[in-house]
């Protein structure tokens, strides 16, 4: 069923909207003077730049959607969209739990801040749909919010608990690790209405799988051969863009991926590859490779990749194809005293049969190159906690 979008216009100092008439005779519903406020649930973390720090997420600000349902009824299929992606934040420098988070606006030349109240309508309830970071919305966007899905496609999804009426997201992170984000979005919050204050949204569950990599080598470098510096590293053939469509499981309202339904329109997932490129021979972040302990490749937060939770096949009975199968791409420089590069080798390595990705934890690989023979070795995938992976903040800060 196509929704109708109301557009709201409101007077900057009374709050009024002005009412118009659809081409079915029916009413936009009419704003109020009682603007809509949110507080922000997040916890602080020994984790690099999580967007689940609330600092972090206050740069960043968040999208709100809103539904309208009319009074005496509670949100589905009938109900409309009231507001489309608009940019929440706070005009606050510091953050707290008990921020309030108002509609904003962002100078796109300076990215000062400035408000821009939206308004709950006089009568009827409204259900909010929210995810982070705030994006415009484009056809390249890394995030695109779906405000009038198929039917085609949420039939398919109401198995998994699509909560039928609801809006859908499209997440397609970013080719290079130093573009990608933390994505997180909120669960639903259903049927609040004028007067009911603050609505609390929960942005602490991560969406992503972060992915790190740590390599050291084996045997002994030639005579002139000094260093070994990883200079990228690709992952091939992993899923690159899904849904993630809001749930309702009996009481409990919630977000979740689908590996299912492809955002493209085709029978199979999109496959994309992902690059960590190491540009500073000065390793200033320190990727020069050790002998005998495995050293991180880009310490830094541009070093983390944020790719979609997957299961990696396990199945090793057929022969490898490049054009499906997931594998690593490394490539590795051999250095001399002076950082001149003696050697340059690329190494592949077949991910089938090695850990899946779960939502939420760390998957880190831990790569051995054979330098002398230039040829890979071994490679293990371990999972961690999140908030245990190669972490540099102080100890006192909060871990979750």
């Amino acid at each position: 069923m196509k929704k109708i979008l109301y557009r709201i216009f409101h007077l900057s100092l009374l709050g009024i909207g002005i009412v118009s008439c659809q081409k079915d005779g029916t009413t936009e519903p009419i704003p109020s003077r009682e603007a809509i406020e949110f507080s922000a649930r997040a916890i602080g973390t020994k984790g690099q730049l999580p967007l689940t720090h609330l600092d972090n997420l206050a740069a960043q600000d968040f999208s709100i959607s809103a539904w309208y349902t009319k009074g005496g009824e509670t949100f589905g299929s009938q109900s409309t969209a009231y507001l489309v992606n608009h940019r929440f934040g706070t005009m606050d420098n510091q953050t707290s739990d008990e921020t309030v988070w108002r509609g904003i606006a962002r100078n796109p030349e300076n990215n000062e801040k400035s408000p821009d109240p939206v308004y709950y309508p006089l009568d009827g309830t409204l259900s909010f749909f929210s995810f982070a970071p705030y994006r415009e919305q484009s056809e390249t966007s890394d995030i695109r919010f779906v405000a009038d899905p198929e039917e085609t496609v949420t039939e398919r999804l109401t198995e998994y608990g699509y909560l039928s009426g609801s809006p859908l997201i499209i997440f397609t992170p970013a080719e290079s690790a130093a573009k990608q984000i933390d994505f997180v979005a909120a669960a639903p919050v259903l049927d609040r209405k004028k007067g009911d204050g603050v609505v609390p949204l929960d942005f602490t569950q991560h969406l992503t799988t972060n992915i790190q990599f740590y390599c050291k080598y084996q045997g002994s470098v030639s005579a002139g051969e000094e260093k070994v510096l990883i200079k990228s590293i690709w992952i091939h053939n992993v899923i690159g863009s899904e849904y993630l469509f809001f749930t309702k499981n009996g009481e409990d309202l919630g977000c979740q991926w689908s590996s299912k339904v492809s955002p493209d329109g085709n029978d199979s997932m999109p496959l994309k590859s992902y690059s960590l490129t190491i540009d500073n021979l000065e390793l200033t972040n320190g990727a020069y490779l050790s002998s005998t302990d495995f050293i991180q490749v880009n310490s830094q937060v541009t070093g983390r990749m944020y790719l979609l939770p997957q299961d990696i096949p396990d199945d090793k009975s057929l022969v490898f194809d490049d054009t499906r199968d997931p594998y690593l791409q490394i490539t590795y420089l051999v250095l001399n005293r002076q950082n001149e590069i003696v050697d340059e080798n690329i190494l592949v390595y077949d991910l089938r049969g090695t850990k899946d990705w779960p939502q939420g934890q760390t998957v880190a690989y831990y790569v051995t190159i054979s330098v002398a023979q230039r040829k890979e070795l071994n490679i293990t995938a371990r999972i961690l906690d999140w908030d245990n992976a190669g972490n540099t903040h102080e100890p006192t800060e909060l871990m979750y």
